[in-house]
């Protein structure tokens, strides 16, 4: 299996933890260093084979389509912005995609099979994707992808379970729940609990999950934040 070197330029610190925790899930890619200044990026892309640049576009000193003109060979590239207004530009320089933010993993999923050879697309593997769990549901007993969960809120000494294509009503509290789950979700807030693998970004008040704005809790906010950092 061919490993795809990566680098990763991002100045918002939240957003490349999100962005790296997303990319370690994909078995092809090795992250090489990462970065918040694309000027210091640069000696790095110049002398070292990178097959994927990720990059915001709006950043320190140089923007990234700025610096992907400098760059005599530059490796593909995936863009990252706020703003849909630079999508045109950036094409015309042969970018391989261009995600507004907040984007999902599986946005991000799609973006990384275009940078691909063809010849890897198929065999593009998520670890742990097949890993479930079984919940009861009244006198049933549902099953679930945990990699498909993105929240879970708190119904008194139920639960509601949301998917990307569901809800599904639990008869466990949020508490038993966080218990089960142990690693892979974070109490955000005494009502809440949020898949790590799906959020994208953090405000003063809300934990994004993809694109829905789940309520941060003041007492659980500095916690969060040490998970989502990796602290």
């Amino acid at each position: 299996m061919k490993i795809y070197k990566c680098v990763i330029i991002e100045d918002d610190i939240a957003e490349q933890k999100i962005l790296q925790t997303h990319l370690k899930k994909l078995n092809h890619l090795e992250i090489v260093n990462t970065f918040v200044n694309p000027v210091d990026a640069l000696g790095l892309l110049q002398t070292q084979q990178i097959d994927i640049l990720f990059s915001d576009i709006e950043l320190p000193e140089i923007n990234g389509i700025e610096l992907i003109k400098s760059l005599a060979n530059p490796p593909k590239v995936i863009f990252f912005t706020s703003h849909s207004n630079y999508a045109v530009e950036a094409f015309e320089y042969g970018v391989t995609d261009y995600l507004v933010k907040p984007y999902s993993f599986e946005r991000l999923i799609k973006a990384v099979s275009r940078a691909l050879d063809k010849s890897d697309l198929e065999s593009v593997k998520i670890r742990e994707e097949n890993e479930v769990i079984f919940l009861k549901s009244g006198r049933d007993m549902l099953k679930f992808n945990l990699n498909q969960i993105l929240y879970i809120e708190a119904l008194g000494s139920f639960t509601k379970v949301y998917t990307q294509d569901k809800v599904s009503v639990i008869s466990e509290a949020i508490s038993i729940l966080q218990d089960k789950l142990n690693n892979e979700f974070i109490r955000v807030h005494k009502s809440y609990l949020v898949s790590k693998k799906k959020v994208t970004g953090i405000s003063a008040k809300n934990v994004l999950v993809e694109d829905k704005k789940i309520p941060l809790g003041v007492s659980y906010r500095e916690s969060v934040e040490k998970i989502i950092n990796g602290d």
